[in-house]
């Protein structure tokens, strides 16, 4: 099998799958109706007032509707999208990474992703309970000389709302991280630079101390903790500052950035996933959402990594806290 498929072919697929998208939907529908009439003839035949039957027929045939969907999903489009997706992601997506020249060492795994002590280590989101953590999509490489790992991240949490528990999500996105974001400084400890439409559920647990710098431009629109105030000042310069206000702008979505040892994290808050095949889209259209997230990838390396040298060797850590995983 060949490691790559064109357009064409993959378009093929998609259009299979979308076809049995849309007999799915098809018999959903028709199922609705004869539920709905047998529901509607069954309470008929009650002595319940019209109020009471008009609910239960619309309980009824909302309840075994979803049945039916369930039932035409398994039979007619699971097997078909699945094709489609996982050719999708095994043959298309690397190799559309791979002719943007822009990055090397490119290795992809869709079931990878980051760990949920990673996430928790990282602190540039709320981790969330373990047992519902998810992460997927794993795209590592290198970038202006510097390791990345990017991949898709949601965190969730169950709550207890009156006398039901309901899973809370706290952060669904993707989490950028790169092994190096300076060749001269490291991290002593944790800094995290919190953009405030970031709600407290959403950022998780913060450093001890809560920081003002001499912008009030930032200061309006970021909150910043750190485990060292000095750390903090002695990372986090005019000019660093000048990045993080100017990647926000650029990608248009909440941002969380915090930097821990040699390693800095960044996190974008939207609900779209990356690499996930559709069947509603052109193969042509999805191939312009994957460029669009290398974009967003080589933006943040763009902004952040700009004053790396090319051949900068990775900071030792002699004399220095080691803080946490070394990547």
């Amino acid at each position: 099998m060949r490691e790559t498929i064109t357009d064409a072919e993959l378009e093929v697929l998609r259009l299979k799958a979308r076809g049995r998208y849309r007999i799915m939907l098809l018999c959903t529908g028709l199922a609705a109706l004869l539920i709905l009439y047998g529901v509607w003839r069954l309470m008929m035949e009650e002595d319940d007032s019209l109020f009471v039957k008009i609910g239960a027929t619309l309980f009824g045939t909302v309840t075994l509707s979803c049945g039916a969907l369930a039932f035409f999903y398994w039979l007619l489009f699971q097997k078909p999208y699945k094709a489609f997706n996982d050719v999708f992601k095994s043959r298309y997506v690397l190799s559309t990474i791979t002719e943007m020249g822009l990055f090397g060492q490119l290795s992809y795994d869709p079931k990878a992703g980051f760990t949920h002590d990673d996430i928790r280590n990282a602190a540039v989101v709320a981790c969330g309970d373990k047992r519902y953590f998810e992460s997927e999509d794993l795209l590592t490489g290198c970038y202006q000389n510097v390791r990345f790992a990017f991949s898709d991240v949601t965190t969730k949490r169950m709550v207890r709302r009156g006398k039901r528990n309901e899973l809370d999500t706290l952060f669904d996105g993707q989490v950028i991280r790169f092994d190096r974001f300076d060749h001269q400084k490291i991290s002593n400890g944790h800094l995290q630079i919190f953009q405030k439409e970031f709600l407290s559920d959403l950022r998780g647990w913060t450093a001890e101390y809560k920081v003002e710098t001499d912008s009030a431009a930032f200061n309006s629109k970021f909150q910043i903790y750190a485990a060292d105030e000095h750390n903090a000042f002695y990372i986090l310069t005019p000019h660093l500052m000048e990045k993080i206000q100017k990647f926000q702008e650029l990608v248009g979505e909440q941002i969380a950035v915090t930097f821990r040892g040699e390693a800095m994290f960044v996190a974008i808050s939207r609900t779209r996933s990356i690499f996930d095949g559709v069947v509603d889209v052109p193969v042509a259209e999805q191939k312009a959402l994957i460029l669009s997230d290398m974009e967003l990838l080589k933006n943040a390396g763009d902004v952040f990594l700009s004053a790396m040298p090319p051949d900068a060797p990775p900071q030792s850590r002699t004399g220095r806290e080691k803080t946490g995983r070394t990547w």
